[in-house]
């Protein structure tokens, strides 16, 4: 019975080690091209420590095609391979950010990619976006 119970135990630490193996996976530095609802835009996704067991601390640079550069705070949330992305804090050093609304991006993580849309908090969905791992 013993041994039963050391199978089941190593099973469960196998699982719980690969579980947390894939949500580091998503650490790192991250390119995107995004289509959003005013512009395109370009630029860095930075994810960095996890806060807890789903969720990570991170910054956006974001780069519209219009010119200037805006950063976010963002906070990354993993739930198997869909993530959320969830910024705040807009601020920029060569362009006014009191119109700029916090950005929210939506995406499936398949390797070194993730694809989704962005969902700006006063509703304004881009159509879509794409982060590739560097």
């Amino acid at each position: 019975m013993l041994r039963g119970a050391g199978l089941a135990g190593l099973l469960a630490l196998l699982g719980a080690q690969a579980q947390a193996q894939a949500q580091t996976g998503i650490q790192g530095n991250w390119s995107f091209a995004w289509l959003g609802a005013s512009d395109n835009y370009s630029g860095i996704l930075e994810v960095g420590a996890p806060v807890n067991n789903a969720a990570y601390a991170g910054r956006l640079t974001i780069r519209p095609a219009k010119g200037g550069t805006v950063y976010e705070d963002a906070q990354i949330t993993v739930a198997g391979n869909e993530v959320r992305i969830e910024c705040s804090n807009p601020t920029s050093a060569d362009r006014n950010t009191s119109d700029w609304s916090p950005d929210r991006f939506y995406v499936t993580l398949k390797g070194n990619r993730m694809e989704g849309y962005s969902l700006d908090a006063v509703g304004r969905r881009g159509s879509s976006i794409v982060f590739t791992r560097q």
